[in-house]
């Protein structure tokens, strides 16, 4: 069994995000796969959606907003079980191909499986290989069940020492995990970096829809939901912004979600 999970806490996101991740990603796939939220309120999502309480791990509230701590309790023991693998992805992600691949070298190699941050565009020149190391980036990763409790383990033991080692959870996945290896360069993309262009490009081109990739990233700014609002509404970074929803984000929210705001692709 294959396990795809995720978190939702709070009210940043919405049981609608989980859908709309889990529907694509099940529409996508070639194997049976299991879906599992892991969150402090299961209303709203898909039947075929499992609802899981986060575990205990000794967080204090402040920590549950700053840092995505909470991540870290996926690999709580036992919490999977009969799992072969678990690929955690981020809820402001969209799915373009097949995960099964994810999967398939999670269950070959074993350790941690993870996103390797990405550098900034005047690095783009050199071999991946010879780019700075940033570290981990965890809005998509996977694991053996059973592999990673110590993660779990060491942290839950001795929270308040723990959480001065880094500064947020992937930082801190970095530095703790004993064997890290990073998905292929060119399974996954950041939009913000490989599909938007700087100012004034971006108000004339579209961001570009990658070809390869079987994963799309946000982090920070913009979000997918920014992508799919009516035109005129500003979405992006101070450099990297649009006025314009973006065709195939809307393409997409349209097959998997809840339907485009009123509006989107319209003017005015």
């Amino acid at each position: 069994m294959i396990v795809v999970a995720c978190f939702k806490w709070g009210s940043a996101f919405t049981a609608d995000r989980v859908n709309l991740l889990f529907r694509a990603v099940r529409d996508r796939s070639s194997v049976d796969l299991s879906y599992v939220c892991l969150t402090d309120d299961p209303s709203g999502l898909d039947d075929f959606i499992e609802a899981k309480p986060i575990p205990e791990m000794g967080l204090k509230p402040e920590n549950w907003r700053d840092g995505c701590w909470p991540k870290l309790s996926i690999f709580k023991p036992g919490l999977f079980p009969g799992a072969e693998a678990v690929i955690f992805i981020d809820l402001d992600m969209m799915v373009l191909a097949d995960i099964a691949p994810f999967a398939e070298r999670v269950k070959a190699m074993g350790d941690l499986h993870i996103l390797r941050e990405w550098n900034p565009f005047v690095y783009n020149v050199l071999p991946v290989a010879w780019r700075p190391y940033r570290g981990a980036q965890s809005a998509l990763f996977g694991f053996r069940p059973g592999e990673m409790d110590y993660v779990f383990e060491t942290f839950s033991a001795a929270p308040e020492a723990e959480l001065k080692r880094a500064h947020n959870d992937q930082s801190y996945l970095t530095v703790a995990a004993r064997k890290i290896h990073h998905w292929p360069h060119d399974w996954c993309v950041s939009f913000r970096r490989h599909c938007a262009w700087y100012w004034p490009l971006s108000l004339v081109f579209s961001p570009m829809r990658p070809r390869r990739a079987k994963i799309v990233v946000f982090h920070g700014k913009p979000r997918p939901w920014d992508l799919v609002q009516p035109e005129g509404v500003r979405w992006g970074t101070s450099r990297k912004f649009g006025y314009k929803p973006v065709g195939w984000v809307l393409d997409y929210f349209r097959k998997y979600g809840f339907g485009a705001p009123e509006g989107a692709g319209k003017s005015g």
